[in-house]
């Protein structure tokens, strides 16, 4: 197994959500293997709650059997809070897990590959040594008098260097990327960045072709409506629709969080992750006025705070995520899914982030880790009641990796 591994000079990682794996996934994998043939492809994928705070449209399983079904040979998680946390953390703890894979291959290549709207790696390398810089923070403080949101970033980067160079934080793809790059400095990750310029559909936008934001594809498949299968590989359509369990409901998932924060001591409410600067118990008040979760997050609207924001937050307090159960980066990561190449890969890594591979692992890990791991099935309770009928909490704590054979 180590000889096989040995011989490939190339490591790419991909961070993604896979929310399902798409027509775009299935580009950016292929450039990916374009660009570096002999490269074995890792996939850090969030597990069943996304960036926007919102449930993924199906368990973390499937959706990792279908990431392998585009081109990844391994799938690894980012774990709960961190797969729903700001751009910041979540490119953290990607970037993390990603570093602890390089780490063990240290003679190899290893590069980040993500999809951007400007597609060059050098100006978003440039931006974020920029944004990483003393002068800009120190005005961004300033600014917004020690917080800071989106809309503050992009003032203080037009305000230092123009608006011209401030485009490049408008793009959602760019933006994370920045972050990504930021990250890697960060933790002093041997990973080099490679921006894919995104093609077809923007971030959020309506369909081109056969190219469509996931968010699209995901609206499509809440109505039942086969459309949505015009935006994703056969091979993805197959996995997903003969899922044992389904798609998740959203509404199912919001109404859980609607009635736990209810019920939530205002007072304590901005001690959650996410919760802070009086968001916690803005949502909370919110939650008593409102009929519904929709409801309650127009309530709850602030021109301060975008809504991915308060959906993060608002999950973060209804799972009971305090601000001191959040470690700098996450503490173990698992794996989903794999083909031969992962698993000879798998069987090389001996790091110091542990990696489950089967439920009983959870009880081998340190304490802290285990501390973390119980984050994730608490992410867990909620996500199962999105399902149709809805699932005993643990339902995912016994599933076992996807393993493709024969590759």
């Amino acid at each position: 197994m180590k000889e096989s591994v040995n011989i490939m000079r190339d490591f790419v990682y991909i961070i993604a959500e896979f929310n399902p794996p798409h027509n775009g996934h299935a580009y950016l994998v292929g450039e990916a293997r374009r660009r570096f043939p002999d490269a074995s492809i890792i996939a850090i994928m969030s597990g069943h709650f996304t960036q926007r705070g919102s449930p993924a449209v199906t368990d973390k399983f499937t959706r990792a059997r279908a990431a392998v079904a585009v081109g990844c040979d391994l799938v690894l998680s980012l774990p709960f809070p961190f797969s729903s946390s700001s751009a910041e953390n979540f490119a953290v703890g990607g970037v993390a897990v990603a570093s602890a894979i390089a780490a063990a291959f240290p003679s190899e290549r290893h590069t980040l590959v993500f999809g951007s709207e400007c597609g060059s790696t050098p100006a978003l390398c440039e931006a974020a040594r920029r944004i990483s810089g003393e002068g800009y923070r120190s005005a961004l403080y300033s600014a917004a008098n020690g917080g800071h949101n989106a809309r503050d970033m992009r003032a203080v980067y037009a305000s230092l260097y123009g608006e011209d160079e401030a485009r490049i934080l408008d793009g959602a793809n760019d933006a994370l990327g920045i972050e990504y790059i930021r990250a890697i400095s960060y933790i002093g990750a041997n990973i080099a960045p490679a921006a894919v310029r995104r093609v077809g559909a923007a971030h959020d936008g309506d369909p081109i072709g056969s190219t469509s934001s996931a968010s699209y594809i995901r609206a499509l498949l809440s109505q039942n409506d086969s459309i949505a299968w015009t935006y994703v590989p056969a091979s993805v359509r197959d996995i997903i629709s003969s899922s044992a369990h389904g798609t998740v409901s959203e509404k199912r998932v919001g109404a859980a969080i609607h009635a736990i924060l209810r019920m939530t001591d205002p007072e304590t409410a901005d001690g959650f992750y996410e919760c802070g600067g009086g968001v916690g118990r803005r949502l909370v008040r919110a939650a008593s006025l409102s009929g519904d979760y929709d409801s309650m997050m127009s309530l709850a609207a602030t021109k301060q705070y975008t809504n991915a924001r308060l959906r993060r937050a608002a999950l973060m307090a209804a799972a009971g995520i305090d601000k001191k159960d959040i470690a700098p980066t996450p503490l173990f990561t698992q794996l989903l899914a794999a083909n031969d190449v992962g698993t000879a890969i798998l069987h090389c890594c001996r790091g110091d982030l542990p990696i489950l591979t089967k439920p009983a692992d959870i009880e081998k890990l340190p304490e802290r880790a285990r501390e973390q791991a119980a984050l994730d099935a608490r992410a867990d309770a909620l996500f199962t009641l999105g399902f149709n009928p809805p699932l005993p909490a643990g339902s995912f704590t016994k599933s076992t990796p996807y393993i493709e054979k024969g590759i």
